[in-house]
């Protein structure tokens, strides 16, 4: 069971670094959220404006530490935007924070994309890889670096399981097939929980191959690449 989001545990990103909600506000948004493990870093020091900057919880002055989640450093978005000048408001019927002016149109029907990271894949920690750490395996032949990505792990293709739990409608991707022994099309094949087909096509070897997918009636789905060097870089679930 998921436990309740309290007000500092909405994740959000702003500009370039990702900060999280802390709003004077209840649970909200049950049915959007997705438990990770995180971990609270003291170890992180922020500067504002060349001055050392702790932020702290604006009701009632406690320290807020920064957390780190997969390589990705979050920080208290309304302190940090408070210090910079900008004022946050939180409109709970909507679920928007608005960073200074509160106004502008809310995009409607678009789709909010998150890492399909190995939470969400079976087998997952033993393919992911990130470019922050191991770059030489999710660098493509023609020099592209894929931000994170699963990889084939020795095996003749890339296999996955990807957990969707009918809570997704789009998955995304980018498909870098290649096989050491060939330079014909190679295939990629998408079938759901029960092995029913949700996508096949060939791809150019040593080419890369945007793939967005329609999920929203799957529980999970099964991907599989063939080649050797092949790479599922970047994949996105998203609702």
């Amino acid at each position: 069971m998921r436990k309740p989001l309290t007000k500092k545990g909405i994740v959000i990103p702003i500009l370039s670094v990702m900060l999280f909600l802390s709003l004077s506000m209840h649970v909200v948004g049950a049915g959007s959220l997705t438990e990770v493990k995180v971990f609270l870093n003291s170890g992180i020091k922020v500067m504002l404006n060349g001055k050392a900057f702790e932020p702290v919880d604006p009701d009632d002055g406690t320290k807020l530490m920064p957390i780190t989640y997969r390589g990705s450093t979050y920080l208290p978005m309304r302190a940090v935007a408070e210090a910079a000048g900008l004022k946050v408001t939180w409109d709970p019927n909507t679920e928007t924070a608005y960073l200074g002016e509160v106004g502008g149109d809310i995009a409607k029907g678009s789709i909010n994309y998150i890492k399909a990271s190995p939470e969400f894949v079976y087998n997952g920690e033993k393919l992911y890889r990130l470019a922050s750490r191991t770059p030489e395996e999710l660098k493509t032949a023609d020099g592209t670096l894929l931000n994170f990505g699963y990889v084939t792990g020795g095996s003749r293709s890339v296999n996955m399981e990807v957990t969707t739990n009918f809570e997704y409608s789009k998955f995304k991707a980018k498909i870098w097939a290649a096989d050491t022994l060939t330079n014909d099309d190679l295939i990629v094949t998408v079938v759901d929980e029960n092995n029913v087909m949700v996508k096949e096509l060939k791809v150019k070897s040593g080419k890369i191959t945007d793939l967005e997918l329609d999920i929203k009636d799957t529980k999970s789905i099964r991907i599989y690449v063939q080649g050797d060097k092949s790479i599922v870089g970047e994949p996105m679930l998203g609702k």
